[in-house]
């Protein structure tokens, strides 16, 4: 479990970084977690939206995994800090609401 938040609200996902060995692995994991929790709000799983590389090469945004979600918390992504070191991956958001997985 971790908790993503701003400093003036939070929630907490059934998300734990460290079980993932890949950025794949985690990247998906994380849009599956964020897509539940999406619905759980009364949200539509169409707000959480996963980017492979050349998906996100393509945009113009580098070749991550990105994991998107804009209908979340305020810069939801700026505060979170996912990251396995010893799997040799972290994120870094592009932008408030966006993850991109990195080495």
């Amino acid at each position: 479990m971790i908790t993503l938040g701003n400093g003036f609200e939070s929630l907490t996902i059934d998300y734990d970084p460290k079980k993932y060995k890949t950025k794949a692995a985690a990247a998906k994991a994380l849009h599956k977690a964020l897509t539940k929790l999406e619905l759980e709000l009364g949200g539509n799983e169409s707000e959480v939206i996963i980017q492979t590389p050349e998906e996100s090469e393509a945009g113009g945004y580098g070749k991550n995994w990105r994991v998107i979600w804009e209908s979340g918390i305020y810069e939801w992504a700026y505060g979170c800090g996912i990251a396995n070191y010893d799997a040799g991956w972290y994120t870094e958001p592009y932008y408030s609401f966006d993850l991109c997985f990195t080495n």
